[in-house]
């Protein structure tokens, strides 16, 4: 049996060398030509001193191209750190010293930021340019092009043995302190979830698999490994596509796409395009969501537009990946409220505990997820002490000494056995299907050297899932009135430039207000359900 991932690429190239595994808007590979690449590829960084085991990010623009990187570093045994190419540069640098990278992967669109990248880390002192375009060569930094990928040998240079429990990635996750969290996924635990999902779609070869998400977010481990363990075709969409999405319902339909899966936000959007109604999705036979909450009345739209195609709720943090799933009943007409998560999956076992850390038996009382097996990740790379807060063995049954990691979502069954999510119960929210720690995007405002209070509260939004709101009070100059400064455009966009600079578009508050002070609660901690009432009632 396969048990890592770059395996499936081979198994699959073994199969059928002459399908398509990639296809984007301009070219396409092959299993064999993207397993050969692959292999050219991973034999570059491993003849050029990348050692086993060191962590190599991977900033990449979606095509064809880009997943020969993915699958390279892996090849190399090495794991590799996804850096999306929209975040801050001093965000990104955090990402490299932190994980001591010294080689990144890049394609040459994105050299430009690679040079910057490197003159806020100096650790990084290797690039390897994965598709044809030449770059000059910035004095320090080692430039590995497609010319010496191409001199590289098609028989792999494996001077060690490659294990399942060695790491495969970190994706790193908004933190509460400020500073994100890099969670470490092995190949076993992220095989053991490819092999659940591709069964539970029920992929085949003839599949062609939608790949939506960028690859700094969980959802797109299904897009990779479950298409190659399938030996399905995989149609990457191009970054910023859902900036688009009357043009992303043509994409879909005109790629003739079988499995999509997407968080709801872009669900939603595609919901009310005028070119919506009028399509009925012929080729698509399942469509999966994650990432949050699909608000109910655009799930009844999509539900009326394809009745007759199956349709599923997965449901897990970036620490487990996916540990429920849930598939929509074909009427939902009379639906009020949002569906179930689901029953957990083959490989996840799940036990709900109250506030005391006591299991919690009755089906309708709140509880913690807390989650054990396969599914569990490794823990956050380099820190300890995060680590041992959400990580730890089982103590409900310790003879087994198994890994266990508590969610922070609070459910209830309901009577069918499904989970029904309620909430978090931490600052932790999701917008846009990405998970965000309210206390990092805080901690950046406070980065500010006028700012001296700062609260980011999330409110409901049906189209993104959680829209944030940040309240802020600021030093005001001696020759300005409060109440000029609290009018004064050009202030909050100063703050709005500067925080665009520290983070990513997804943890940009829409709106920023300018207070004399934050409400406070008895205890002297700042109101947040006060701010949030405030927002809601004036909606």
């Amino acid at each position: 049996m396969t048990v890592l991932l770059h395996d499936l690429l081979r198994d699959a190239a073994k199969r059928a060398p002459q399908s398509i595994a990639i296809q984007d808007k301009v070219s396409s590979l092959t299993y064999q030509a993207l397993d050969n690449r692959v292999t050219q590829a991973s034999n570059t960084l491993t003849a050029n001193g990348v050692k086993r085991g060191a962590r190599i990010g991977v900033l990449l623009s979606k095509s064809s191209q880009a997943y020969i990187g993915l699958y390279a570093v892996l090849r190399a045994g090495c794991a590799y750190v996804p850096l999306d190419k929209r975040a801050p540069v001093d965000r990104l640098s955090f990402f490299i010293r932190d994980c001591s990278i010294d080689t990144l992967v890049i394609t040459s669109d994105l050299y430009t930021k690679a040079v910057e990248l490197q003159k806020k880390a100096p650790e990084l002192n290797r690039l390897l340019i994965i598709d044809d375009t030449q770059k000059e060569v910035m004095a320090g930094l080692e430039t590995l092009d497609t010319d010496d990928i191409g001199a590289q040998t098609e028989t792999p240079i494996q001077p060690f043995q490659i294990i399942d429990t060695d790491l495969a990635y970190i994706l790193y996750t908004s933190g509460s302190t400020g500073q994100p969290k890099g969670v470490m996924i092995n190949h076993h635990t992220s095989m053991s979830f490819v092999r659940w999902s591709a069964e539970e779609a029920g992929l085949t070869d003839s599949d062609r698999v939608s790949g939506h998400a960028p690859l700094h977010f969980d959802l797109s481990i299904f897009d990779i490994y479950a298409t190659a363990l399938a030996g399905a075709t995989l149609f990457p969409v191009s970054d910023g596509a859902s900036t688009f999405p009357a043009r992303l319902i043509n994409w879909m339909t005109g790629n003739k796409i079988s499995v999509w899966y997407s968080v709801p936000s872009i669900l939603s959007m595609m919901a009310q395009q005028k070119n919506f109604s009028g399509q009925t999705f012929p080729d698509l036979r399942l469509l999966i969501f994650a990432g949050e909450v699909f608000p109910v009345p655009y799930l009844k739209i999509w539900r009326k537009q394809i009745p007759d195609k199956t349709m599923m709720n997965w449901f897990g943090p970036t620490e487990t990946n996916v540990i429920t799933s849930y598939t929509v009943p074909e009427n939902i007409d009379s639906l009020e409220k949002p569906i179930p998560i689901g029953k957990t999956t083959t490989n996840a076992d799940l036990i709900r505990i109250n506030e005391d850390g006591d299991i919690v038996e009755n089906a309708e009382d709140p509880g913690e997820i807390i989650a054990r097996g396969a599914c569990v990740a490794l823990g956050y790379w380099g820190d300890e002490v995060k680590t041992a807060q959400k990580f730890f063995y089982n103590g409900y049954s310790p003879w087994l000494k198994d890994h266990m990691y508590r969610t922070g979502d609070i459910v209830t069954i309901d009577e069918n056995g499904d989970y029904i999510f309620l909430g978090r119960n931490d600052h932790l929210i999701k917008s846009r299907g990405f998970r965000i720690e309210l206390g990092e995007v805080e901690a950046a405002f406070y980065r500010q050297e006028n700012i001296k209070e700062s609260v980011v509260i999330p409110i409901d939004d049906d189209l993104i899932g959680k829209k944030l709101y940040a309240f802020v009070v600021i030093d005001v100059p001696s020759d300005k009135s409060s109440d000029e400064e609290r009018g004064d455009k050009k202030e909050i966009y100063a703050i709005q430039k500067a925080i665009s600079e520290l983070l990513p578009y997804y943890m940009i508050p829409g709106e920023i207000r300018l207070l004399d002070e934050l409400p406070k609660t008895s205890n002297g901690k700042i109101d947040r359900l006060k701010l949030a009432s405030n927002l809601e009632n004036n909606a």
